[in-house]
């Protein structure tokens, strides 16, 4: 079925198909003829025989069957080469023509298989060809005729009747006009189908390229939004990074490490300033060789001819397409295959904190796209640092306010103590008061603000309390805390109400005191009347205790009895 299918006049063999549309057509042609050819030599073949028999004569059927071996061979032959398989048939037709020439002598049937020949020629070859089929069927008409015209007894008696009939001049004319005709008419017309077919391959190739390039551009932007997408992903991943780490070196290494990975990059690193801000000192790089510049304590002076000094003096971004063009950079020999690098500040609070350096082995490996993201990286990492730096501050202070509340704790309680004595409470439960077994004792902190300021200790029977028990004994330690604190509260602001009352007081009796003598009595009057102080006494010495005055100096005394004497 396949082998019958491959006969028909759609079917392109592979050979000729790689050759073009006006071969592919060409070969269409050549098929359907042979296709035709075959069908209606079975009636010639037929009737040649036949006929050969007839008149005793098997050159006719011998021809006859051999050029219909040829045609059907031919047929099946569509592997061959297209101009194999066009000779074989254009000659097929030239040599009919000249058996009927032989055979009949007649111009009239010669002049149609060789009009059926140049025609075949014109379809399926050039114009040299057609040329040279109709100068060959010219000499052959035109040398019958003149064989038969010079000569009494041809070599092909039926040959003979070329003079009875049309003049071969006649016929020749005749067959040059139609030859002319068909062969210039079908030549023009191949010429104009095969110009068409050239610019529908040129229009086909012309849009291949387009679409090609369009694929191109397609591809190049698809890749364009994957890796503006990793870009993304990388800020993702670095803002995540930031807000779960605290501790900025862990921090940086992190960030250059994605950036290297993910940005397919040669090498990033990060400067922060040194204290005196001169230096900027590289805290964290990527890969083996940011180690081993870690290692070396690798620092660039800020200012100075480096990319990372320039962007950290100038506060903004400064990008090498080529680094060898460069005019402001330094050329690390640790880092040897860099083609391009960007440095990009790292500002937090209008402060320069240090630059971020990205490198690639590409020339022109940065775009808008890149500098926005990675600008963005460099801002998140100022505001992490900056952050960081603000909790490490506020960490200290409150530090310094926990130590500031402990130890005015103590004071406090220690000078309650002082007052009151010991300050001890013990109760006995009247229900285990005839207990006879050993029982345990559990103490307990009193905390207040996370500073101990005594203890609660409790006998059970048991060797430890249950969790219901110690919850409920640690909300009472608790709130027995804040209840003993605002009672010291209290007590201490009712002292100094007191002590503002006794300095209104002596104020106002300063005020009336008419002499010095009044003004000192009434002062070791009000010292005397404070618990702890048994005498009181106050020496008016004008320039100083070791200055020589003329005048006595007054000295009164106050034994706390509220009773004043001479000292």
């Amino acid at each position: 079925m396949n082998f019958l299918r491959s006969l028909l006049p759609d079917y392109t063999p592979p050979l000729v198909a790689n050759k073009g549309e006006l071969a592919v057509l060409r070969e269409r042609i050549l098929q359907t003829i042979l296709l035709l050819s075959n069908a209606v030599g079975l009636l010639a073949l037929f009737l040649g025989v036949k006929t050969g028999i007839q008149e005793q004569n098997a050159v006719l059927p011998l021809l006859y069957g051999g050029i219909y071996l040829v045609a059907f061979i031919t047929l099946l032959s569509r592997n061959w080469n297209l101009n194999i398989r066009g000779n074989i048939t254009i000659s097929s037709f030239y040599i009919l023509a000249l058996s009927e020439l032989i055979e009949s002598g007649s111009l009239g049937d010669v002049r149609m298989f060789l009009i059926a020949y140049v025609t075949l020629t014109a379809i399926l070859f050039s114009y040299k060809n057609l040329i040279f089929s109709v100068v060959l069927g010219l000499l052959t008409i035109a040398g019958a005729g003149i064989y038969v015209s010079m000569v009494e007894t041809p070599i092909f008696p039926a040959m003979a009747n070329i003079k009875l009939g049309t003049s071969w001049i006649t016929a020749s004319s005749i067959f040059l006009l139609l030859s002319v005709v068909l062969g210039g008419s079908t030549t023009v017309l191949i010429s104009g189908l095969e110009s068409n077919l050239l610019k529908q391959e040129e229009l086909t190739q012309s849009l291949e390229y387009e679409r090609d390039a369009l694929e191109d551009r397609i591809r190049e932007r698809t890749r364009s939004m994957s890796r503006r997408l990793v870009q993304l992903h990388t800020a993702a991943e670095v803002s995540r990074s930031i807000s779960a780490l605290t501790e900025p070196a862990g921090l940086l290494q992190q960030v250059v490490e994605l950036i290297k990975e993910r940005f397919d990059m040669y090498y990033a690193g990060v400067f922060l300033l040194d204290e005196p801000g001169q230096n900027a000192v590289l805290r964290a790089g990527s890969g083996e060789t940011g180690r081993r510049m870690l290692a070396e304590r690798h620092h660039l002076s800020v200012g100075g001819s480096s990319m990372i000094g320039w962007t950290i003096s100038n506060r903004k971004a400064r990008i090498a397409l080529d680094v060898g063009a460069e005019a402001v950079r330094f050329n690390n020999p640790n880092l040897p295959l860099t083609r391009s690098e960007i440095a990009l500040p790292i500002i937090a609070r209008e402060k320069v904190l240090g630059a971020m350096s990205v490198q690639s082995t590409r020339p022109n490996a940065f775009d808008e796209n890149d500098i926005t993201v990675l600008q963005g990286i460099a801002d998140s990492l100022g505001t992490a640092m900056d952050n960081d730096r603000l909790y490490k501050e506020t960490r200290q202070s409150l530090e310094e306010i926990r130590a500031l509340n402990r130890e005015y704790i103590q004071r406090s309680w220690s000078e309650t103590i002082n007052i009151h004595g010991e300050l001890t409470y013990t109760f006995d439960n009247p229900l285990m008061v005839n207990r006879t077994d050993e029982g345990h004792t559990i103490e307990m902190p009193l905390l207040l603000r996370d500073e101990v300021i005594g203890y609660l200790t409790v006998e059970t029977e048991q060797a430890d309390l249950s969790s219901e028990e110690r919850i409920f004994v640690d909300n009472i330690t608790n709130q027995t805390a804040i209840a003993l604190e605002n009672a010291r509260l209290l007590e201490e602001t009712e002292r100094r109400a007191i002590q503002e009352q006794k300095i209104n007081e002596l104020a106002t009796r300063f005020s009336r005191a008419l002499s010095i003598d009044e003004i000192l009595r009434a002062a070791v009057q009000e010292l005397g009347q404070l618990p702890s102080i048994a005498e009181v006494s106050v020496r008016l010495a004008p320039g100083g205790i070791t200055a020589q005055v003329n005048s006595p100096a007054v000295h009164l005394g106050s034994n706390g009895n509220g009773k004043e004497h001479a000292v």
